[in-house]
């Protein structure tokens, strides 16, 4: 099944990089589309630094440093009072009420001015509010400034110190700039004026980023500011994503083994799609059939796919799929659920 071929031909990227692996060694490797795609090419992760954000949130909750139980009103006195009682755990699981997504860079001039914004709720309550379970950007956001709030050091820094170098990921990098082993983007950021619209608000379609920025609208923003956010703006490649899911699978070098399984268990009411920092396999999303239930991973808008299974049906899987997206209106999981079938039956993925 020639999957990543066909993400080609059909212009749903314009490059791709497919990695199936254990967590010991990597079993298959092949890229697709224009140069630079090659096994060694990295992308705009997009939401996919949402996972590496929780690999944070652990380290530091070990540590003591940030515990997942600490309220947001410890860190921001003036929380609007729905959020104040919420513990950052939530914001993490997609638990807190935090709106989705709203657009940062049109409402606000700097960093602080948008955490005040969504730590304060929006304007007239429109950022609180939303239905537990409803998967936001602004939640994982807020988390990353909570830990640059109380470690006093920026987000890049601490995932550099704490994740990224422990864990071998020598390739990821907030906002690299222009080299020539990034993928460019060619997609806008026209679904991003559907959402606005959807608020109220009437804003321009940014147009693709140039290379080594982020195609997310927000991450942009503070990327313009030399900041890097906890929902986007990391960029890597597909070997870089095979050792986080490897401590995953395997916790011990960086992780502790009860931590991840706190994590990825069903805590509580309103667990459903969503793991602390994770998606559940759902039938009808990226995973499909082919990933067993205990499976977790996640998506990024940008065109990427990082799923964990470890009870597939050959045994323990990582499968990464990095794609620089060019229509953000392709229904791009069905590929997803291709790949997998195809990578789970141990054939060749082109």
């Amino acid at each position: 099944m020639r999957v990543l071929d066909e993400l080609v031909s059909h212009g749903v990227v314009s490059a791709a990089v497919a990695l199936v692996a254990t967590g010991e060694e990597i079993e298959i490797e092949e890229a697709a589309g224009e140069a630079p795609a090659g096994i060694e090419t990295r992308f705009d992760w997009a939401s996919v630094t949402k996972p590496v954000v929780a690999t944070l949130a652990l380290v530091l909750a070990a540590e003591g440093a940030l515990p997942l139980e600490t309220p947001i009103g410890d860190l921001w006195p003036e929380a609007h009072a729905r959020l104040a009682g919420r513990p950052l755990s939530d914001l993490l699981r997609n638990r807190s009420g935090v709106a989705a997504w709203t657009p940062l860079y049109h409402r606000c001039r700097s960093l602080d001015e948008a955490t005040e914004l969504i730590v304060r709720g929006g304007r007239d309550g429109d950022l609180v509010g939303a239905r537990v379970g409803t998967y936001s950007d602004l939640g994982f956001f807020l988390y990353g400034r909570a830990a640059e709030r109380r470690l006093e050091t920026p987000l890049i820094d601490l995932l550099r110190e704490r994740v990224l170098a422990p864990l071998g990921m020598s390739g990821v990098e907030g906002t690299p700039g222009e080299r020539p082993d990034l993928a460019e983007s060619r997609m806008g950021t026209g679904q991003e004026v559907r959402l606005a619209a959807r608020q109220g608000l009437t804003i321009p379609d940014l147009g693709p980023p140039p290379l080594g920025r982020p195609q997310d609208g927000n991450a942009r923003f503070l990327a313009k500011m030399g900041e890097t956010c906890g929902h986007a703006g990391l960029f890597g490649g597909a070997r870089d994503l095979w050792k986080l899911g490897a401590e995953w699978l395997a916790p011990g070098r960086l992780l502790k083994p009860e931590g991840v399984a706190a994590a990825l268990s069903h805590e509580g009411a309103g667990g459903g799609r969503f793991a602390l920092g994770w998606w559940r396999r759902s039938l009808c999303g990226s995973a499909g059939r082919a990933l067993s239930p205990s499976a977790f991973g996640f998506t990024g808008f940008a065109g990427n796919s990082f799923w964990i299974d470890p009870m597939g049906p050959k045994g323990v899987r990582i499968f990464v799929l990095l794609g620089s997206r060019i229509d953000p209106f392709i229904d791009i999981n069905r590929w997803r659920r291709r790949f997998h079938s195809a990578a789970s039956a141990r054939g060749r993925i082109r």
